[in-house]
């Protein structure tokens, strides 16, 4: 499943599926694995859309926990590692679509791209 809920730094709270279940998971074990644990809004309703496709479990695994804006519970299962109430980019995560390609992780400051 791809899914996103943001537009730019800021939460849609609109989840869009890009593409959704392509297995049959049906009586499996699901390791969901996420780059990043925010609200949960996105998290949540992935989890959610899979457990309804009757799994036998559901196991949620995240690089990046920002556990202080969490707006929706979800149950994690694996942690990478704790992260500040900050939007970071790199390594795979983006602001606009830039940044994405880091080689590390980095808390992003709005006013470094708008040149102030």
């Amino acid at each position: 499943i791809t899914a996103s809920s943001y537009l730019k730094t800021i939460s849609t709270e609109k989840v869009s599926i890009h593409c959704d279940i392509r297995e049959d998971v049906r009586g499996k074990d699901v390791l969901l694995i996420e780059d990043i644990a925010d609200s949960g809004i996105t998290l949540n309703y992935i989890r959610e859309r899979i457990l309804a496709a009757s799994p036998n479990s559901v196991r949620i695994c995240v690089f990046l926990n920002k556990c202080g804006r969490r707006v929706v519970d979800v149950p994690l299962d694996y942690i990478g590692f704790e992260i500040p109430n900050e939007y970071v980019v790199g390594y795979g995560l983006d602001y606009d679509n830039k940044f994405r390609n880091l080689p590390y992780i980095s808390i992003f400051k709005k006013t470094v791209t708008e040149g102030k």
